[in-house]
């Protein structure tokens, strides 16, 4: 296996005992951010908040369709839309029906390779709780798959767009065009979570 495959396999395994350490010892991750730069500790702060307190989610992957506009139609058809896969979730609702996830989610990519995803995704919403809502957000990840990068892991901010019904939330994404021209990009990803607590 490439070094730079183990070494992408191994920050995203780091990453994830982190953010699962946070939620076992309350004591130890209010010490580990603190050891932050101040610019880093309001966020480790909240990620653990949002772990420690959150409920748990089952998050069920997907569909990923790839704007035709933006694919050539043999390229599409080689594409994997089928996003099969799943995950774990830790969600916060505040006060104001706002919500903060915590996350890990590992997906069939366009190329039916595993993606790897460990992220935080906040969102508001309008409309009564007790009913459908449409939500608005963003997510913050890092993400690891073997066609981008060498493998190695890599940051990335996304909108997030919602329908939350009681127990359920559907959630989409959009992965813009990468690097310019055709057959690099832009792809409405699905995806939802199911309330377990």
């Amino acid at each position: 296996m490439p070094a730079t495959h183990v070494l992408g396999r191994w920050i995203v395994v780091r990453s994830a005992a982190v953010l699962i350490g946070f939620g076992m010892a309350a004591p130890a991750h209010a010490f580990a951010c603190a050891d932050l730069w101040d610019s880093l500790d309001k966020g480790c702060r909240r990620l653990a908040d949002t772990y420690k307190n959150g409920g748990n989610e089952l998050f069920v992957s997907g569909y990923a369709w790839h704007v035709p506009a933006t694919w050539t139609p043999e390229r599409r058809a080689e594409e994997n839309e089928n996003a099969w896969g799943g995950g774990w979730a830790r969600t916060v609702e505040r006060d104001n029906g706002d919500t903060e996830t915590v996350y890990f989610l590992v997906f069939s990519d366009s190329h039916r390779k595993a993606q790897l995803n460990l992220g935080y995704a906040w969102s508001t919403f309008w409309g009564e709780r007790n009913g459908l809502q449409p939500g608005l957000g963003y997510t913050l990840l890092i993400i690891q798959r073997p066609d981008i990068a060498s493998g190695v892991p890599f940051p990335a901010i996304l909108p997030v767009f919602s329908l939350r019904w009681p127990r359920f939330t559907l959630v989409s994404t959009v992965i813009p065009t990468l690097g310019g021209g055709i057959n690099r990009g832009s792809v409405l990803y699905l995806s939802g979570r199911i309330a377990l607590d």
